[in-house]
């Protein structure tokens, strides 16, 4: 910096006068920039350290005999369990074991670091420019590059080459925020690989304030990260360092009854960025009469983009993407910065490391994709929201790869002063859905209990202390997906002296109470899903007839779901019942209403409740519920659901809405699955019968 301002002083004649008055300007330039990091949208925030006790629920406290123990640090405050006022709530959370039996009998958690490319990238990105790593240019000489940018096509579905850049040269500003850079050096070596960085935007980083933020605003940041498929429990076993750093170090709430609201990512993730469940927004599945592209949602971003807020999201498996694999993705990119087309690209390489894009994890590429978007939008206001699944969906044994990595991350956008102003989320979508884990008790409650950690920045606890009690309160409660939009809302319309009103009355905003006697019905959890409600183990299932009759309804049910789709998928069979449990009928649960569509996706609740509904009975009907475990052949497929008996009509309510698939069903249904994906988990392809009986003959 001396040196450049030196080469353009008018003074150069006077090289000590020019010395001290670039001196000067460096230190007034390095004062002004560490004021801007701290300058909040119109605001100034006085930087200091946090440093005083950090609060942390007694509960939070990790007790595992298969881990290190963990080491409490001097400044923490531990909050007791009278503290939460845990004896009048009406829907309690039930007490899991971290070291269950049950669970680590099918987990077997890789050790250590992944390992990728030994001989490190040749190129990074570095505030969005195009650098050449200092040591490829030590052991090779000089280094030429071509630069391809990676593009969106068309739609969420194809992407296209940019012109190719030839010479790049090393700090050369980035023209997208993907490409494909080839490089050769002197000594004959060559390097490919992609890269993904944040191109600098001026209209972006004008945005604040061509659309201020409205006056109520907090104006945080919000900085998201997710896992798929990791319990609550899972998260505390396999990402011990990073737990530890949210609990202790920053002071993250851990939300104990955050509980899913349905059946995989897309009924996660819907309601926290739209509000609502897939059943109330537009048709947009794959394969329906009118179906059209997700776009018409309403999406959490584009309220943060119409107040100013640069906007980005992301997610890998491309495959099995949450709004592309059943709906019809998007049209238009959804948020400013969009992973898509780097992870299409990515994905479909071939490659002897799966896990990794030369010397750098694909999960590592992640969180510096997510660093450089605040590096590049130091003091505008942002949203960010990256999911990766990639360690986690089809098993959960590589989630470890991840700790240090994600710890690490942490440290350093808190070091950096990146969280001074930012409400940081870590979160999952839901439990393991697929594996042998599921089949056990505790496992079916941990698929319902997802990781949901919120952190405010220390200001907010300093200004709001009663709003943060109000969240540590609510972390033993029954919350929800729904909540989290709420909360979102409400930051947009925060008034300190006087109460937020929810836009719905299925959701509360975290930072206000959630009544003690808020059940499951209450906040539109289908019982089904609900973890708190007590389950009675039926021992003689397999010669109660009832149980007979309800398997075989629900057997019938399935092969009548399969209608559509009945020349590619085989008529299923009842082959074997494992388990079944009673819920009588009480004042919290649900009474019968008949579903109103096909898919099973309009919940049936009494009009206290919030969802549409096609009819009441009457009020003083009681139907209990059933839960069973059953399988079908061919191809063994294994299912839970959740069967309504209305014991006066003799008849049975079965809902797509209540059922679960807990084994994984692979290319089971592939003669289905682009066309009618909604069918995947049900379908067994008719070919494949006709194939196993063409081989017995």
């Amino acid at each position: 910096m001396i040196r450049r301002c030196l080469r353009y002083s008018k003074y150069r004649y006077t090289a000590l006068f020019s010395l001290v008055t670039c001196t000067l300007f460096l230190l007034m330039y390095t004062s002004f920039s560490n004021v801007l990091r701290h300058l909040s949208y119109g605001r100034f925030y006085v930087y200091s350290d946090y440093d005083e006790q950090t609060l942390v629920d007694e509960s939070d406290l990790v007790e595992s005999k298969r881990q290190q123990p963990q080491i409490i640090l001097p400044n923490i405050q531990l909050l007791k369990e009278d503290y939460f006022n845990l004896s009048h709530l009406t829907c309690k959370n039930p007490k899991l074991d971290i070291d269950s039996p049950d669970i680590w009998k099918y987990l077997q958690p890789v050790k250590g670091d992944l390992e990728c490319e030994k001989t490190h990238n040749w190129v990074y990105i570095e505030n969005g420019t195009f650098r050449l790593s200092q040591q490829a240019l030590h052991k090779h000489g000089p280094i030429v590059c071509a630069y391809r940018p990676i593009l969106r096509g068309k739609d969420d579905f194809s992407t296209v080459e940019g012109q190719r850049l030839f010479p790049v040269v090393d700090k050369m500003p980035l023209v997208s925020d993907f490409f494909r850079a080839d490089c050769r050096a002197r000594d004959g070596s060559i390097y490919s690989n992609i890269h993904s960085g944040i191109q600098f935007d001026a209209g972006l980083h004008m945005r604040h304030i061509w659309n201020p933020m409205v006056k109520t605003h907090l104006g945080y940041n919000v900085l998201m990260f997710g896992f798929d498929s990791i319990s609550r429990m899972t998260f505390m076993r396999l990402l011990p360092k990073t737990y530890s750093y949210l609990i202790q170090q920053l002071g993250a709430v851990v939300m104990k009854g955050y509980n899913i609201v349905g059946d995989g990512t897309p009924a996660a993730l819907l309601p926290i960025l739209t509000s609502q469940t897939e059943m109330e927004l537009p048709e947009s599945r794959r394969g329906h009469e009118g179906a059209q592209t997700v776009d018409r949602y309403p999406w959490i971003w584009n309220k943060f983009k119409d107040n100013g807020y640069v906007t980005q999201w992301g997610e890998d498996g491309q495959s099995v993407g949450t709004f592309q694999m059943r709906l019809l993705g998007f049209r238009d990119p959804p948020v400013d910065h969009y992973m898509r087309p780097f992870f299409l690209v990515a994905e479909s390489m071939r490659t002897t490391k799966p896990y990794c894009f030369g010397s750098v994890s694909r999960h590592q590429n992640m969180l510096n994709w997510m660093r450089e978007f605040f590096e590049m939008y130091p003091i505008q206001p942002k949203f960010s929201f990256l999911f990766h699944s990639q360690y986690s969906h089809d098993t959960n044994n590589r989630l470890p790869y991840a700790d240090r990595e994600l710890h690490d991350f942490l440290v350093h956008m808190n070091t950096k002063g990146y969280l001074d102003n930012t409400m940081l989320i870590i979160m999952t979508d839901h439990g393991a859905r697929y594996s042998q884990l599921r089949k056990s008790y505790q496992g079916k409650l941990e698929e319902r209990l997802p990781f949901m950690s919120i952190r405010m920045p220390p200001i907010f606890h300093k200004r709001y202390p009663h709003l943060i009690r109000n969240l540590r309160l609510n972390s033993h409660r029954l919350t929800t997906p729904f909540d989290i939009h709420e909360t979102f809302l409400n930051l947009f319309n925060f008034q300190d002296d006087s109460d937020y009103r929810p836009k719905s009355n299925r959701s509360y905003s975290l930072f206000h109470p959630i009544p003690d006697n808020r059940t499951c019905e209450s906040a539109a959890v289908e019982s089904h899903w609900c973890a708190c409600l007590q389950w009675t183990p039926i021992v003689d299932y397999q010669t109660r007839p009832l149980i007979q009759k309800i398997s075989q309804a629900v057997v019938d049910y399935l092969n009548s779901y399969l209608s559509d789709v009945r020349n590619e998928c085989a008529q299923l069979k009842l082959f074997q019942v494992h388990k079944a449990q009673e819920l009588a009928a009480n004042d919290m649960m649900l009474k019968f209403v008949k579903s109103i569509d096909k898919d099973g996706r309009v919940p049936g609740f009494n009009p206290q409740s919030n969802i549409t509904v096609e009819k009441q009975v009457r009020k003083d009907q009681r139907m209990p519920l059933y839960q069973l475990q059953l399988e079908t052949i061919p191809g063994h497929g294994q299912f839970e659901i959740t069967v309504g008996h209305d014991v006066l009509q003799e008849t049975f309510d079965i809902q797509k809405r209540r059922l679960s698939r807990i084994n994984k069903y692979g290319r089971d249904s592939e003669c289905i699955a682009r066309k009618r994906p909604e069918f995947r988990e049900i379908c067994y392809c008719d070919k494949f019968v006709t194939n196993k009986k063409r081989i017995s003959v």
